[in-house]
């Protein structure tokens, strides 16, 4: 069921990864969008996509439809073709919502789906999902990079990536199949035994999940935001090695989430620690590459920011399960994903304005990360 999830996801990352990977030049280069347009556009939208994960997940809980939530979102993964229609980058930000919006719906169900496979860490659950999830975000920014090199057209490239999204929903409709044939229960039913380790009489949300999600929040606010990372790229390479630089970082994600995993499960929370470290150390390289102009320096943020998402988009997730009860799972991964979204608003914005000057965006990024690593060290204490 991991591997079939995983296999899901790859699928669409095929394809809204590789619509992502070139929708900051799409947008400068063919729709006119400014940097601040791109930063908080692109940053509110993930926002708005991230928000709305919360109804999405409290909505799983309460009607079980977990299933249909995923195949919904899923779905709406074809919002990446209609890109190919946009005319100003307003209309292309509208269609990037209704895909963010897709993902919305289908994370907290999904999510709570995989957290409720029994008989395995959570770590390696949600590192394998995610190896095979970054799989697809390699394959995708590549088959845009190739119709670029050959045909120089970014709308093209649109509408080839959208035939993976069928691929998913037929893999998915077998996913649900083998579910059923499994006997595997829906979360979100409250137990009277035990279950994986939850305390008897526990209510559900507790202050240790509140300062989680604070400390989610200031790990992502801190975080170099891909879109910034690639807009500094289109100056620095050829326009169809853009995708490429987001390809190297997706491809680095994919390794570290399975390193992240494996580690969680061994040591606990503070296995998230080296996503803190090296989100300075991205930072700075984002700022040398715009002062050097130099392809090494971006290269290197790519490398960085891989292993900093590796670790957010599995054991970030991970750790969540430890910290709510199996019958809110839903709803505490659209919390989670709320503060994730705030995150990522607040980086865009801060990281588009501070980018030029590698001084103040390395004090921004340090604070921050110490401040998140301060509430980790706290956390790891009580629930380890």
């Amino acid at each position: 069921m991991v591997v079939l999830f995983g296999l899901v996801s790859l699928f669409a990352d095929v394809a809204y990864e590789g619509g992502r990977s070139i929708l900051p030049p799409y947008m400068t280069r063919v729709l006119g969008a400014t940097i601040v347009v791109l930063g908080v556009g692109i940053g509110l939208a993930e926002f708005i996509g991230f928000t709305a994960r919360l109804l999405a997940g409290f909505l799983a809980d309460l009607t079980r439809g977990y299933w249909v939530l995923v195949f919904l979102g899923y779905a709406l993964v074809y919002m990446v073709p209609f890109l190919a229609l946009a005319w100003n980058p307003y209309v292309a930000l509208v269609l990037f919502v209704f895909e963010r919006f897709g993902k919305a719906i289908r994370s907290p169900a999904r999510d709570a789906l995989l957290s409720s496979i029994p008989s395995i860490g959570k770590g390696m659950v949600f590192g394998v999902h995610e190896l095979l999830d970054q799989l697809g975000a390699v394959i995708g920014p590549g088959i845009a990079s190739l119709v670029l090199l050959y045909y120089g057209d970014y709308r093209l490239a649109y509408i080839v990536l959208g035939v993976s999204v069928t691929l998913a929903l037929i893999t998915l409709g077998f996913a649900r199949k083998c579910w059923s044939i499994l006997g595997l229960k829906l979360p979100g039913v409250p137990r009277r035994r035990v279950v994986e380790g939850e305390e008897r009489g526990s209510g559900g949300f507790t202050r240790l999940l509140a300062l989680y999600l604070v400390f989610v929040f200031l790990a992502v606010a801190a975080l170099v935001p891909y879109q910034i990372m690639l807009y500094i790229a289109e100056d620095i390479v050829a326009e169809w090695v853009v995708p490429l630089i987001y390809l190297v970082a997706q491809g680095v994600d994919a390794g570290a989430a399975l390193v992240a995993g494996y580690s969680f499960d061994k040591y606990g929370a503070i296995a998230l620690v080296p996503a803190l470290v090296v989100t300075p150390i991205t930072a700075i390289a984002l700022s040398y590459s715009y002062t050097h102009i130099s392809m090494a320096f971006i290269v290197a943020t790519a490398v960085f920011y891989g292993i900093a998402m590796g670790y957010h988009e599995s054991v970030f997730r991970a750790l969540l399960s430890k910290l709510v009860p199996l019958r809110l799972r839903g709803t505490g991964y659209g919390l989670y994903y709320t503060s994730y979204g705030l995150g990522l608003v607040v980086a865009g914005y801060a990281v588009s304005v501070l980018y030029v000057d590698p001084l103040r965006i390395l004090l921004y990024s340090t604070v921050l990360v110490a401040c998140a690593l301060a509430i980790l060290l706290y956390i790891s204490r009580r629930v380890d």
